[in-house]
């Protein structure tokens, strides 16, 4: 039987924010599913949480859609479950299932014959779950209990949960999960403000959300209240000065809403994770994870933030049909993330962010030929080929942001802000390809006030097309002047300034230079936003005293966009340097993310 918060929330789903039953559901090359068929409507989770096994042990009950009155069987994504018996909601009887051998990629099949339209799996997580890191004491900030998180996105959620695991499937959901009494639970959903004695936490997530979206976290955690509808989670130790860092999220939200429209999910929630958090953040609904390296303490780096803020809008709200239109995720949300920061902090900040972000995209593309189809925004990544090697990548998020920027100044601000608003609107809670994006802004752009260029041009070819003056920025310009020559900077300098000057610092830097910046501003003892820079730098230099703060640094910091220009340094150094880069691996991989671990795997082998 149903649970009340699960006939809730399927209620709150019928509200005209579901899918209607008519659209049809693109085809995913990463998920074996079959949607198109019969599609998950709601997901009841009871799972217990076991750190001694390193276990999730529970159910999924799974109601259902039917889309094809005529379709018998479901299938599930699977990946290295240990799946047990499957039931019917109704009959409580077992219906008969399958699991396929496992494919490259995807994963196991899970085939089940339907007798009505909702059935119960009982099943286990294993060690193959690389969705879950199971973090010891010695890896948080207390030091004194272990803690749990998920990383669903982009095809992770079926490690740890039997579902369908595409972005065009949404579904709301509600959960039961049982934790060791003392410690947390969070979700993407309604979160408890405090702790439940007995350990039992119940969720509720009343929107329909992608599977990637689904999140779990299990820890020794506080709260502090930031506004009115939005707060941050971290450890005890962690907590204040996260809420310091972090003052402006009740102003982005009202920014974001004035610019497109009302946030739709309630509350807007930050958890703060351990340096093992492989990504900078990750837009859970209700519940931004994080990763400590944000908080610089100058509050210079809040435009992560102000990303995973707008994903409330574009990707959470309105979702990409496959990964193979990631861009309409983190090219849209880049663009977004722009817009409030020029909102809050003015057009230097935003023109600082466009500069640096247009660096970044030119020495990608360098990377590829013109006619590379990674170098597209309409991808066409094959089942067989991991969408996180290839989607998440400088062309989705800042060719993406570029091609939004070049609307804005080809039909004005007013009149783009009132496109990407209706849009908002009219596919709040359900997803969509690049082929209706280009068909929208054909008809309601290009149609009505004609330019002179073809979106057709930034979607299915190569390069960054010359339809928009390249994005400048008076300050890195300055910044980078100094760089060139290694001259002292002023003193005042914030973190985002070092960033820019380090970046620019050019590759015949020597090491007596090093050596006087370093006497100057004590950058080997910087953040870890500065080290990202820094080390490479000395390591480059062959400035061998640099190894112990290399080797501190790895061992400590998982985040994936910190860790590889460290490592990559070291390996295209030396034998010295490459053996200190495999031995630091070694005592690291226990600790770090399945994705980061895989990562650095492939540089040091």
């Amino acid at each position: 039987m149903r649970s009340l918060a699960c006939l809730l929330a399927i209620a709150a789903a019928c509200k005209g924010s579901a899918r209607p039953d008519s659209e049809p559901i693109k085809h995913d090359p990463h998920s074996q599913a079959n949607p198109e068929r019969i599609a998950v409507s709601h997901l009841a989770l009871a799972l217990d949480v076991d750190f001694k096994a390193q276990t999730l042990t529970g159910t999924a009950t799974l109601s259902f859609v039917r889309r094809d009155r005529a379709a018998r069987e479901v299938i599930l994504d699977t990946d290295g479950l240990a799946i047990g018996a499957v039931t019917d909601c109704t009959s409580k009887q077992p219906v008969r299932s399958r699991l396929a051998p496992a494919v490259k990629v995807l994963g196991q099949a899970l085939t089940v014959e339907l007798a009505s339209d909702c059935i119960v799996i009982a099943y286990h997580t294993t060690a193959a779950a690389r969705a879950l890191l199971w973090v010891d004491p010695a890896g948080t900030a207390g030091k004194q209990h272990p803690m749990l998180f998920t990383q669903s996105e982009p095809i992770l959620a079926r490690t740890w949960i039997p579902l369908q695991d595409s972005p065009g499937v949404r579904f709301t959901y509600d959960a039961t999960i049982r934790v060791p009494p003392g410690q947390w639970a969070l979700m993407s959903a309604e979160n408890p403000q405090t702790i439940a004695p007995d350990g039992v936490f119940r969720f509720t997530m009343a929107q329909p959300i992608p599977s990637y979206l689904m999140a779990l976290a299990v820890g020794d955690f506080a709260f502090k209240p930031l506004g009115p509808r939005s707060g941050v989670y971290a450890e005890p130790s962690v907590v204040e000065s996260a809420a310091n860092e972090f003052v402006e999220v009740e102003a982005m939200m009202t920014a974001a809403e004035q610019l497109y429209g009302p946030y739709r999910w309630g509350r807007y929630d930050m958890l703060v994770l351990p340096p093992s958090f492989p990504f900078g953040g990750m837009e859970n609904p209700r519940l931004t994870f994080l990763t400590p390296t944000v908080i610089a303490g100058d509050r210079s780096l809040v435009s992560l933030i102000a990303h995973e803020l707008a994903h409330s809008w574009s990707g959470n709200l309105v979702t990409n049909s496959t990964w193979n239109d990631v861009w309409l995720n983190e090219g849209f949300t880049t663009y977004v993330e722009r817009r409030l920061m020029e909102k809050l902090r003015g057009k230097e900040t935003s023109d600082v962010q466009w500069a640096i972000g247009t660096q970044d995209l030119s020495k990608t593309l360098a990377e590829y030929s013109p006619t590379d189809p990674r170098t597209f925004l309409a991808l066409r990544t094959r089942s067989d080929q991991d969408p996180d090697d290839t989607g998440p990548t400088d062309v989705a998020y800042e060719k993406g942001a570029l091609l939004l920027r070049a609307l804005e100044l080809a039909f004005g601000r007013e009149t783009f802000d009132a496109f990407l608003r209706r849009r908002f609107d009219r596919r709040a809670f359900q997803s969509s390809d690049t082929e209706t994006f280009e068909t929208e802004v054909n008809a309601e752009l290009f149609a009505k006030h004609p330019v002179g260029w073809s979106v057709a041009t930034w979607l299915h070819a190569g390069g960054i097309p010359n339809t928009t003056p390249a994005p400048t920025s008076a300050k890195v310009t300055e910044i980078e002047q100094l760089a060139k020559t290694v001259s002292l900077p002023p003193a005042g300098w914030d973190t985002l300034d070092w960033v820019i000057y380090l970046r620019a610092i050019p590759p015949t830097v020597t090491s007596a230079q090093l050596e006087a910046l370093d006497a100057a501003y004590h950058l080997t003892t910087g953040n870890t936003e500065i080290l990202m820079f820094w080390l490479p730098l000395l390591i480059n230099a062959d400035v061998t005293r640099a190894a112990p703060v290399v080797e501190s640094f790895l061992t400590t910091v998982g985040r994936r966009r910190m860790v590889r220009p460290v490592y990559v340094a070291l390996m295209g150094k030396n034998d010295r340097w490459r053996a200190l880069a495999r031995s630091i691996f070694a005592k690291a991989a226990a600790g770090y993310h399945p994705l980061t671990r895989d990562m650095v795997g492939e540089l040091v082998k």
